[in-house]
């Protein structure tokens, strides 16, 4: 995100300094905390002249354009930290459908899924990572179809990929195997 050129911050040039400030300090907690009122106080001030020492710039707690740009770069950094992982867009075409012996790059990503629901819910069946659109993959295809209430035709539709997409977000959250939901779909 490049305040620069985002459309949250043109036009309130006070709030959008203070928000950087405030999402750099959101992941680093040696930097101090700001509330963006849009009020350049003393608060903000400090909170410049960290970031101007952190940046080898002289600790004015004025925003020239050097510090700006140092600001810039710091809260760039830190909204990589703090923001959720970007998400993965799979691109399906209309009417595509993957079924046995296709071969499509995405059967890796889908028997990976599939495995992962099968070690979180106990009635999806799991398959090789393979590659490839075998009979197992199908199997655990049918079984997720089965287990949701769908015709179990063994073939990987764009609503079924939102369905196990779903779930996988669903049941993996973070990733930690600790925190798995173990209910069953």
């Amino acid at each position: 995100m490049d305040p620069n050129n985002d459309a949250r911050f043109l036009g309130r040039s006070v709030t959008s300094l203070q928000t950087m400030l405030r999402v750099i300090a959101t992941q680093d907690h040696s930097c101090p905390m700001v509330i963006p009122d849009g009020i350049y106080g003393e608060q903000t001030a400090k909170a410049v002249a960290f970031q101007q020492k952190r940046a080898g710039l002289p600790q004015t707690g004025i925003t020239d354009y050097a510090t700006w740009q140092a600001i810039c770069a710091a809260y760039q950094a830190a909204v990589v930290e703090i923001e959720p992982a970007a998400p993965l867009d799979v691109v399906m075409n209309p009417n595509q459908v993957i079924l046995e012996g296709s071969d499509n790059l995405h059967v890796l990503l889908i028997q990976a899924m599939l495995q992962t629901l099968h070690e979180v819910y106990i009635n999806v069946d799991g398959c090789d990572l393979t590659g490839e659109c075998d009979e197992k993959t199908v199997c655990a295809i049918r079984s997720l179809q089965h287990c949701c209430g769908m015709p179990e035709s063994g073939i990987l539709d764009k609503r079924l990929w939102q369905l196990l997409s779903g779930l996988y977000a669903q049941a993996t959250g973070d990733g930690d195997r600790k925190t798995h939901c173990t209910d069953n779909p």
